[in-house]
């Protein structure tokens, strides 16, 4: 790193970028801090293609807000963010798959260039209930990140590391799978069905709103699986429960097109995908 080169903070998505932002601010800090796009554990990469994203995300997942597909400018953040004449910091937590796939992608854009990191990944922090493990930038607020010290973590990432991130997403590259989530510490890939065997051991034997089956899931994804913060998100859960809906796993009833304009049910007999089983 020069002393000219202009330092700037990285991190995926505009809620963590935000929360680096103000931490950073609450320690004096005025460095730029840029959102990635791309919700890169879920899926085609290769080629990296917006259309060819656009066209999956349309044909596997139900829109519920704002859609997790990023539209037509969302390189311009990748782009600032390895120009050349800057030395980014990387914020990361590696057990988060969405922003353990950015990190990859990332590091293989800047080809070797130097940048630091700060990775969260281990963290723990204080809460009213004691203390509680960190699987996810998204879960700290800016005064965590400033009482935990996270900042001071800040290193250079070497050059052996950044090769070896560019091997583990060219893998994953040529292996081009529909969803990409965290197992025993690094990204791997994963089938569509991924997540169908937890939604059937999930749902209540009694009819609820739709809504409830997937609030339910993300938390026991987030934080009652080991390990926790599994890749996911709300629109590909609301597909997919559809989708177990149409094969006769769950019984699912109403006009849509939201969930709460339809309920839920396990089918008698359906314990789990396969009888048995439950986590992903």
């Amino acid at each position: 790193m020069t002393g000219k080169a202009e330092a700037v903070h990285v991190a995926w998505g505009v809620s963590r970028a935000e929360s680096v932002r103000e931490a950073l601010r609450l320690q004096g800090c005025e460095a730029r801090v840029i959102a990635l796009t791309h919700a890169l554990s879920l899926g085609p990469i290769d080629p990296l293609d917006p259309e060819g994203r656009r066209a999956w995300f349309e044909a596997n997942t139900r829109v519920t807000g704002d859609p997790c597909f990023d539209g037509a400018d969302a390189e311009t953040p990748w782009t600032e963010a390895t120009s050349l004449g800057l030395h980014p910091v990387f914020w990361v937590c590696l057990t988060d798959a969405v922003e353990h796939a950015s990190f990859l992608e990332f590091a293989s854009r800047m080809g070797g260039r130097p940048f630091d990191i700060v990775d969260a990944t281990g963290l723990q922090i204080e809460t009213e209930g004691g203390i509680a493990p960190v699987w996810s930038l998204g879960l700290l607020r800016p005064e965590d990140i400033v009482a935990s010290g996270l900042g001071g973590k800040r290193r250079p990432f070497t050059r052996a590391e950044s090769d070896a991130a560019v091997a583990d997403w060219s893998q994953l590259r040529r292996e081009n799978a529909p969803l990409r989530v965290v197992r025993d510490g690094r990204l791997a890939s994963a089938p569509l069905t991924h997540f169908d065997a937890v939604l059937a051991a999930q749902a209540a034997a009694e009819s609820e709103m739709l809504i409830k089956l997937v609030g339910r899931v993300l938390n026991h994804l987030s934080f009652e699986v080991d390990p926790p913060g599994q890749g996911c998100s709300d629109e590909l859960l609301f597909a997919r429960i559809l989708v177990l809906g149409e094969a006769g796993v769950l019984d699912v009833t109403g006009p849509g097109p939201g969930m709460r304009d339809y309920h839920v049910r396990r089918r008698d007999g359906w314990g789990a995908l396969g009888g048995t089983g439950g986590d992903p």
